[in-house]
């Protein structure tokens, strides 16, 4: 902690008198940089304005400003201590080079048009504030096409919209941080994002890119050149038409020595200026939270960044922490109750002192929704991060469906990658479950399209041309007006976990059952195998990691039903274990098979041991269940379980895979997305062509009267396929669909539009 906070009493009295006087010698000077234009970002230039030990200190001088429009309305605005810099790449890197003297900076955006009042006043010490200096500008009237508002939940709780009343519903990516390139990659980033019809992109403050308060010897003096970084990447969102989703930290800076990260993410101790290691108050993550101190100090980044970027249009909302629950107990001594109270307090009073408004949420892990977090009425709207979630497609669009109605706010899936490791490009090669995030947050009821993970891959691999085809045909079905709400489609249901009779004369296959490998998600870890394409869709309900009787409530056996052919068996692969796993495999209830799986004793809490052993089991002819469970006190991974010898058969009821589907409605209008069973990813991941699908239909339900058109899109290039025709029929229209291998895009509109 900077020792020139520690102001001794007297000089700290004699630094107030010698303010005083300096005020009244020389009167502080309000210097317009630009003529301020409705709805654009106006900047004032402060000088003459007195010294202190630390302006960005506020107990020792507050620079505040109050705005009062034309129709009388107030504003109260803090003024920043700010840095001009020029910028270059030298040798790949951006390179900061200060231009001229540091000084007093003000930001205002005007909303109305007329004649404001600019009054400004001086605080040194706590003491009382100085006589305010005030000036006046005219704002001239903008076309109304100019203007658009701030950003605020719409009234059906559901979506975003502008508070000029437009709709605003987004389509984005994560585009956290820059690396060499610094703010020259953003120009880059973003004049493509712009291109492909994206909207909104989220933001990162970190100790490696544009941390403010995120390194030792930064607690209330904060990195300028990072501060200048971020005003550039805000300048150049609203140059290209992008909301910013602008988060404030990381997990990683609250976790000290979690082995389960391996040392990568635990800045607390490396990083945090508010640990006692580091010159800061607090000896653990948990009394950052708690500690009345840590929150004052907090209070004062809060209004420094109000005061520097809330005066952006472009300003989506506020985001306190990404995945702040990665360091929760046991990993840094910290307290989900105390987090949570802290995000209350500190959205109370971020609300008390943005004079604009702006939105405020936080993030959680994927696999992660915790009722005390997002039922704050603090938080306008809730974040879900999504990683190897199976059938992403209906996934994202039941998950949107289940915040909605349990928290009554807009819900935004945050991160999204069919891996959490990297942009996994082999895994998805045609980009088939990236698709399917995609249309499904768009069209299943959250407030935009699902946010990628993987910008940087993105550009590099050009996959600008989905989020493109995505917005034409969006664009073209009105998606960005009126009100929206989820269709009533005809889907279909799960398939069942039990089977009917084997197939007459169907040839006998080897079923490598498609397990989930992500750690947080819990699955019904129950299948019935009928066919090659149910043991390719397993993942759905089946994990690879089994937990164990230390976390008792999360722990489920795998269990998969079949029909074996003579000569069958269960082939198991371990591929690591925690330090005690025992593998016990039963087939019909009846135990076949229990190992032992112990990791060394020496192995640090948290770390895997990778023991990579197989394990085969008879299974006799018929129809088996086969369960395959870790007695153990920790977990073990599976990265292999095969059904060898499984004779084809029926799923119980007649149940036949069909293609699924998410949409929208608007009065009689809809918008869909369908995609193929065979393609439900990770399903046919590194199939080049899925099997040809013909006479498929969409049911609409609750549908009104009348006839009707649809018009087909692929989804991969945006071009036109197809019309078809239909009419209602009891309160039903059923869509026909071309012909189609992957999935579709469809526009329906009442047939004399």
């Amino acid at each position: 902690m900077s020792l020139r906070r520690f102001i001794p009493r007297a000089v700290a009295a004699g630094a107030c008198l010698l303010g005083l006087s300096r005020l009244a010698a020389q009167t502080p000077q309000i210097v317009p940089l630009r003529t301020p234009q409705l709805w654009q970002r106006a900047e004032f230039r402060i000088t003459n304005a007195p010294s202190a030990a630390n302006n960005f200190d506020p107990d020792l001088i507050r620079c505040d400003a109050t705005f009062t429009a034309p129709s009388g309305a107030t504003f109260a605005v803090p003024a920043f201590w700010f840095q001009d810099y020029t910028h270059a790449l030298v040798d790949g890197d951006e390179k900061l080079t200060p231009e001229g003297a540091p000084e007093w900076r003000l930001r205002f955006t005007p909303t109305e048009a007329g004649d404001y009042t600019l009054a400004l006043t001086i605080t040194l010490n706590n003491g009382a504030p100085s006589a305010p200096v005030s000036t006046r500008f005219t704002v001239a009237p903008a076309a109304p096409a100019a203007q658009h508002g701030w950003v605020r939940v719409a009234a059906d709780r559901r979506y975003f919209e502008t508070t000029d009343g437009r709709a605003l519903r987004l389509i984005g990516e994560n585009v956290c941080w820059a690396h060499g390139h610094g703010t020259y990659d953003y120009e880059s980033w973003f004049a493509s994002m712009q291109q492909s019809g994206q909207n909104f992109a989220r933001l990162w403050m970190a100790p490696w890119w544009a941390g403010l308060e995120h390194s030792p010897g930064t607690l209330t003096n904060y990195k300028l050149d990072a501060a200048w970084q971020l005003d550039r990447v805000f300048d150049l969102a609203e140059a290209h038409g992008l909301y910013l989703l602008f988060c404030f930290d990381h997990h990683g800076m609250y976790m000290a020595n979690d082995p389960a990260w391996g040392g990568s993410n635990n800045f607390w101790l490396r990083s945090n200026p508010y640990a006692r290691e580091n010159g800061g108050p607090c000896a653990n993550p948990d009394e950052f939270f708690t500690q009345p101190r840590a929150r004052e100090i907090y209070q004062k980044r809060l209004r420094y960044l109000v005061a520097r970027y809330g005066a952006s249009p472009q300003l989506l909302a506020w985001q306190f922490f990404n995945e702040i629950d990665n360091a929760y107990i046991p990993r840094s001594n910290l307290a989900g109750a105390d987090v949570a109270a802290w995000h209350r307090d500190m959205a109370r009073w971020l609300r008390a002192h943005d004079p604009y408004g702006h939105l405020i949420t936080t993030s959680l892990t994927g696999g992660s929704d915790r009722a005390e977090m997002w039922s704050l009425p603090e938080l306008d709207f809730a974040i879900y991060h999504s990683y190897s979630d199976p059938a992403p497609g209906r996934k994202i669009a039941t998950l949107s469906a289940d915040f909605f109605q349990r928290y009554q706010k807009p819900v935004l899936v945050g991160e999204f990658g069919v891996s959490a490791r990297d942009w996994a490009r082999p895994a998805d090669p045609h980009l088939r479950g990236f698709r399917q995030a995609l249309w499904s947050g768009a069209l299943g009821g959250s407030a935009g399209t699902s946010m990628s993970w993987w910008w940087e891959d993105i550009h590099a691999d050009g996959a600008y041309s989905l989020y493109a085809a995505l917005h034409t045909i969006l664009d073209r079905a009105g998606w960005q007006d009126g009100a929206w709400t989820p269709a009533n489609v005809s889907a279909p249901d799960r398939p069942p976990t039990d089977l009917a009779g084997p197939v007459p004369g169907g040839e006998i296959f080897s079923a490598p059952l498609a397990l989930n490998s992500f750690r947080r998600i819990l699955l019904a870890s129950e299948a019935a195998i009928a066919n090659p394409l149910a043991a390719e869709r397993s993942s759905e309900f089946l994990s690879g990691f089994l937990r164990g009787h230390r976390n008792a409530d999360q722990q489920r056996p795998l269990r998969a039903v079949a029909w074996f052919a003579d000569n069958a068996k269960l082939v198991v692969h371990v591929d690591s274990v925690a330090s005690e796993a025992e593998l016990v495999v039963r087939i019909d209830g009846t135990e076949s098979l229990r190992e032992k799986l112990g990791a060394p004793a020496a192995l640090p809490p948290g770390q895997s041991h990778k023991i990579d052993r197989e394990f085969s089991v008879a299974v006799p002819a018929g129809k088996h269940r086969v369960e395959i469970a870790n007695a153990g006190a920790d977990w073990a991974s599976l990265d292999v379980v095969r059904l060898d010898r499984v004779r084809p058969s029926e799923f119980a009821g007649g149940y036949r895979y069909a293609p699924e589907v998410v949409g929208l409605r608007r009065q009689n209008r809809a918008a869909l997305y369908l995609y193929s069973p065979w393609i439900a990813f990770p399903a046919g991941q590194h199939r080049y062509d899925a099997p040809p699908l013909t006479g498929q239909a969409i049911t609409l339900r609750d549908w009104p009267a009348g006839r009707f058109r649809a018009e087909w899109f692929d989804p991969q290039t945006g071009r036109a396929l197809a019309t078809t025709e239909c009419a209602n029929e009891n309160g039903a229209l059923r869509v026909p669909a071309p012909d189609f291998s992957q999935d579709l895009a469809a526009i329906v509109t009442p047939a004399t539009d």
